[in-house]
C-alpha cells in the first residue's frame, strides 16, 4: 500500500489541477472580453484632467515647473528617461502611447502588449492570495507599478501603485513613490474602449483627479520590431508617431 501511495498523490494532484484551470477558464468566461488590438482615439502628450486643470500643491507646482523649464532648455535626461534612456514610459503614461497594444486575458490576468519598444504591462484580476502572487508583492518600486484588478459588472476596476518616481504622468507632470492610480477599463462599444484614470497623490496634488483616455480597435495584425534606442541613435524621437 506504502508504495502505491506516490500514484494516487499524482492522481490526486491532476485532478486538483484540472479543477482549477476549468475553474479559471469558467471565471474567465464569465468576466467581459477586452481582448483586441487597440489604439488611441486621439494621441496626445498630456493627461488632461476632465474637469480643470491638474490640481497641484505648491510642491507639486514646484516640480512641475522645474520640468518644464528642464524641457525648455533640452536637458530631458534630468526629467524624462523615457525620452532619452527608452525607459518604460510607466503607468498611466504607458497608456497614452500613440501605437498600437494589445490585451490578451489568460487565468485572471490582462497582459498589455505594446508595439513601442515592446513594453509589457500586466493586471492581475485572479483570485490568487498575496504569497502565491506572480506578480510581485511590490517590494521594490518599478516602472509600471504593482496593478490588482477586479470586475466591477463590465468593468475593469485596476489599482497600481509602488511606481517608480522616475516615470512620469506625461510629458511632464511628476508624482511621488506614494501615488495611487485607480483605473476603470470598460467597453463602450464593440470597437470603443475607455481607460477613466484616477490619480492619488497628496504630495502633489490637492485631491484626487480623473482624466478619461480612449481607443479605437484596430485589425488583429503582427506588430513590427520596434527598438527604441535605435530611433534615438538615428536622432529620431522616441514616440515616432506623436
Amino acid at each position: 500500500m506504502i508504495k502505491s501511495r506516490p500514484r494516487h498523490c499524482a492522481v490526486l494532484a491532476g485532478v486538483l489541477v484540472a479543477a482549477g484551470l476549468a475553474a479559471s477558464a469558467a471565471a474567465q468566461a464569465a468576466t467581459p472580453n477586452l481582448e483586441g488590438v487597440w489604439k488611441i482615439a486621439t494621441p496626445t502628450k498630456t493627461l488632461k484632467p476632465v474637469k480643470g486643470t491638474v490640481p497641484f500643491t505648491e510642491e507639486g507646482r514646484k516640480q512641475y515647473d522645474e520640468n518644464k523649464r528642464l524641457q525648455a532648455k533640452g536637458d530631458y535626461d534630468d526629467y524624462d528617461i523615457t525620452l532619452t534612456r527608452c525607459n518604460s514610459p510607466g503607468t498611466p503614461r504607458l497608456m497614452l502611447t500613440p501605437e498600437r497594444f494589445k490585451i490578451w486575458q489568460r487565468f485572471g490576468v490582462l497582459t498589455f502588449d505594446f508595439e513601442w519598444n515592446r513594453a509589457l504591462r500586466q493586471i492581475n484580476a485572479s483570485n490568487l492570495p498575496p504569497k502565491d502572487d506572480f506578480m510581485g508583492a511590490g517590494l521594490v518600486p518599478t516602472m509600471t507599478g504593482t496593478s490588482k484588478g477586479h470586475w466591477e459588472g463590465n468593468t475593469l476596476v485596476a489599482e497600481t501603485t509602488n511606481i517608480s518616481d522616475r516615470t512620469l504622468l506625461d510629458d511632464l507632470v511628476p508624482h511621488t513613490l506614494d501615488m495611487k492610480v485607480t483605473e476603470h477599463i470598460r467597453l463602450l462599444d464593440h470597437n470603443t474602449l475607455q481607460d477613466r484614470i484616477t490619480i492619488e497623490d497628496p504630495a502633489y496634488f490637492t485631491r484626487p483627479w480623473d482624466a478619461v483616455v480612449t481607443y479605437k480597435r484596430q485589425p488583429a495584425a503582427l506588430f513590427a520590431e520596434d527598438v527604441c534606442l535605435d530611433r534615438l541613435q538615428a536622432h529620431q524621437p522616441a514616440f515616432p508617431s506623436q
